[in-house]
């Protein structure tokens, strides 16, 4: 993370692995881990998503006191930001759910097929997406995959559904 330091000059403010970290693995409820993920190679049907960094709906530029967040919801409220790196393990399925969010994602490595009402569309490492507060659904592909998102809340009025890990 690069901000302003005391001096009022950029720097470097923190440089190292997420600190707070939502761990599923197959048929258990999910963990929000604190210390950072210390695992290795995901195994089917086990998730962990990353929590990078959050903004207000009025953002101001990171400085020496900002910290990352450590709140695991998935919700952000109107016009804040999270930036979230979800890694699912092979054939993970993430049933249909929608989110009061609109979410920037891409692709970082193997294959996704993103499930919608009216069908699906495969996506691989490089591909973008933008899933605009709607009922969806993920099922990773054999090797899995690791994909960047920028969710942004919605206005009042539009209500999560189902979402997996909670609100």
């Amino acid at each position: 993370m690069a901000g302003t330091g005391d001096d009022g000059r950029s720097k470097v403010l923190s440089d190292g692995r997420p600190e707070t970290v939502v761990h599923q693995a197959p048929g258990a409820l999910p963990q929000v881990l604190t210390g950072g993920w210390q695992g290795s190679q995901l195994q089917p049907g086990e998730a962990v998503v990353h929590l990078l960094w959050s903004f207000d709906a009025v953002p101001t530029p990171p400085s020496v006191d900002a910290r990352p967040p450590t709140d695991a919801s998935f919700a952000a409220p109107p016009g804040a930001t999270k930036w979230i790196v979800t890694e699912m393990g092979p054939d993970l399925e993430v049933p249909m759910h929608k989110t009061a969010t609109v979410d920037y994602g891409i692709v970082l490595a193997g294959e996704v097929r993103l499930g919608l009402e009216t069908g699906s569309v495969d996506l691989s490492a490089g591909d973008a997406v933008v899933v605009g507060g709607v009922r969806h659904c993920w099922h990773a592909g054999p090797r899995g995959c690791v994909i960047a998102t920028v969710l942004v809340g919605l206005p009042d009025g539009y209500h999560p559904e189902n979402v997996p890990g909670g609100s």
